[in-house]
């Protein structure tokens, strides 16, 4: 007789996929998504070294929609989470999504 395994047991054992079967990445500590995102990383790195940015962030938090409450019901705040923000030597600043 065989054992049956349970569908909690399959997903204990199964390793689980990106929605984009992406890898991710370790660069300087930092967990990127994926080996396009870690390249722009490296890219964003060099332009910086160089001189062509002042400075970029790695995953910048947006918040779009404060918490509130309406007829006693509690709606949770609104947050965009960015891959990148470049502020360029013109003072201009560039939000990136790879």
């Amino acid at each position: 007789m065989s054992q049956r395994m349970t569908v909690q047991e399959y997903r204990k054992i199964r390793r689980p996929r990106s929605k984009y079967r992406n890898k991710k990445v370790e660069i300087d500590g930092h967990v990127f998504d994926s080996i396009a995102e870690s390249k722009y990383y490296e890219q964003l790195k060099w332009l910086e070294a160089n001189k062509q940015i002042l400075f970029f962030r790695i995953q910048p938090r947006y918040l779009l929609q404060e918490a509130f409450e309406k007829s006693g019901k509690t709606h949770r705040k609104i947050e965009y989470i960015a891959d990148f923000e470049i502020h360029n030597t013109d003072g201009s600043i560039e939000v990136v999504d790879v």
